[in-house]
C-alpha cells in the first residue's frame, strides 16, 4: 500500500499588511513553493504576487467582521478536508479565524505568528489562537506571557542609512486596503505637498474633502515600482504598507490611523508607529493634520536596506515543535 504524500503548508491570510507579513514568515521559514498553498481573498494586490503559487481564493472578511468570518467556517472545513494540510500558518486578522478553527477541529498543527502591529498584547485572532490545541504562538515582541514565545519581527530585516540629497519631485502615497476611510490623511497630504510635485496615489476606500477622484488601487508591481521611483513615500500606519516601502528602499513618512476618527477598530497603528519611530525606521506624524514639508525632507534624506532574512525562531525549531 502506498504512503500518501504529506499535505501542504496552508497559509491563511487577509489582503494588505497581514499578507505582506506572511510573505516574510514564508521567507524566514524557507517553505518551498511546491509545499505551500495560500487561502486568501482575490484582490488586485494578491493576483499578481500569487500568480505562480497554489491558491484557493476565499470569501472576503474585513477587519472586525467576526460574524462573517464564522459564516466561512463551512468553506474552511471543506477546503481543509480536501487538502489535508500538515500545518496551518497565519499572521492573523478576522479573515484567518475560520481556518484556525478548522485546523483545530481536524487536529492540524497551527503556527500563529502575531502581527508586528501588535506591540504589547495579542489581537482578537491571537487570543482565539491561544485557546486552540496544537497551536504554537509567536509574539512580535519579547516579554509576552506564556504560551507566547518570541517570534518574528519583520522590521528587523531593515537598516536605515543616509541617502544622497535629492530634490523633492516625486511622492508616492499608500493608504492600504482597509475598508475604513482616512480623509484626514488625504487632506493633510494635499495641503503639505509643494507645488509641482508629481504624486502617485493609492487611496483604497478614501476620498478627500475636496471630492477629487484619486487612484484607488495599484498592483503589487506598480506599488513597488512607484515607491522605488519616488523621492518620498507617505503611508498610513499599516504594517504592510510600511514594510513595502522599506523593502523598496524608502523610509516612509507615516500617518497612523486613529480609532477616535473612525479610521480603524483600535489604536494599534499609533503604538506601532511610535515604536518604529524610536527605532529610526519611519518618520512618524502621530497627528496627520500636522504633516509638513519638513517631514518629507527628513524622509528623503534616508534610505532603507534589507538584510537577507528577518529574525525568526530558527525554522527547523519552529516546524519540529508544531508538527
Amino acid at each position: 500500500m502506498s504512503i500518501p504524500a504529506p499535505g501542504p503548508v496552508l497559509l491563511a491570510s487577509s489582503v494588505g499588511g497581514h499578507f505582506k507579513e506572511l510573505e516574510f514568515v514564508v521567507d524566514a521559514l524557507e517553505i518551498p513553493r511546491a509545499e505551500r498553498h495560500w487561502v486568501i481573498p482575490r484582490h488586485i494586490q494578491t493576483d499578481e504576487r500569487l500568480a505562480r503559487e497554489q491558491v484557493t481564493w476565499s470569501p472576503l472578511v474585513q477587519s472586525g467582521e467576526y460574524a462573517r468570518a464564522a459564516r466561512n467556517l463551512r468553506f474552511a472545513l471543506t477546503l481543509h478536508r480536501r487538502l489535508r494540510p500538515r500545518l496551518v500558518v497565519s499572521t492573523g486578522a478576522a479573515q484567518a479565524t475560520p481556518h484556525l478553527v478548522a485546523a483545530a477541529l481536524l487536529r492540524t498543527p497551527i503556527l500563529y505568528v502575531e502581527s508586528v502591529a501588535r506591540m504589547d498584547s495579542p489581537s482578537a485572532t491571537g487570543r482565539l489562537a491561544a485557546l486552540l490545541p496544537k497551536a504554537r504562538l509567536l509574539a512580535p515582541q519579547p516579554g509576552w506571557p506564556a504560551p507566547w514565545e518570541r517570534g518574528l519581527d519583520a522590521f528587523s530585516a531593515f537598516e536605515v542609512t543616509p541617502a544622497p540629497d535629492v530634490p523633492l519631485r516625486r511622492v508616492m502615497v499608500a493608504l492600504g486596503s482597509e475598508h475604513f476611510p482616512f480623509p484626514r490623511a488625504v487632506d493633510a497630504i494635499v495641503a503639505a505637498l509643494p507645488a509641482g510635485v508629481d504624486v502617485t496615489w493609492q487611496v483604497g476606500e478614501t476620498l478627500g474633502s475636496d471630492g477629487v477622484e484619486r487612484n484607488r488601487w495599484l498592483t503589487a508591481r506598480q506599488m513597488t515600482s512607484s515607491m522605488r521611483a519616488a523621492d518620498v513615500v507617505i503611508t498610513h500606519g499599516g504594517a504592510g504598507s510600511i514594510l513595502t516601502a522599506l523593502d523598496a528602499g524608502r523610509v516612509p513618512v507615516v500617518l497612523p490611523r486613529q480609532a477616535a476618527h473612525g479610521e480603524h477598530v483600535d489604536d494599534h497603528q499609533v503604538r506601532m508607529v511610535e515604536s518604529l519611530s524610536r527605532r529610526g525606521l519611519v518618520v512618524a506624524v502621530p497627528d496627520a493634520t500636522r504633516l509638513a514639508v519638513e517631514h518629507l525632507l527628513e524622509a528623503a534624506a534616508l534610505s532603507a536596506v534589507r538584510r537577507s532574512r528577518p529574525a525568526l525562531v530558527p525554522a527547523p525549531t519552529v516546524l519540529s515543535h508544531v508538527a
